[in-house]
């Protein structure tokens, strides 16, 4: 594929691997997009999802 697409949701469930798909994206001049998906993973999973912003090419946000 020429883009991947993940939801923030994957952040609660394992940062590590959402970093790795985000980090092979960029290597390989993939578009890499992030669907924040709900208001709690900004809130709560702060942390990892900065981690992986600097690879994210497409943000999708959210109503709220």
């Amino acid at each position: 594929p020429r883009s991947i697409l993940l939801q923030g949701f994957f952040l609660t469930v394992s940062p590590e691997a959402v970093l790795k798909v985000a980090t092979q994206a960029s290597a390989n001049n993939k578009i890499f997009s992030l669907n924040l998906s709900a208001p709690f993973i900004s809130q709560f999973y702060k942390e990892p999802m900065m981690k992986v912003m600097p690879y994210v090419d497409v943000l999708f946000g959210n109503e709220t």
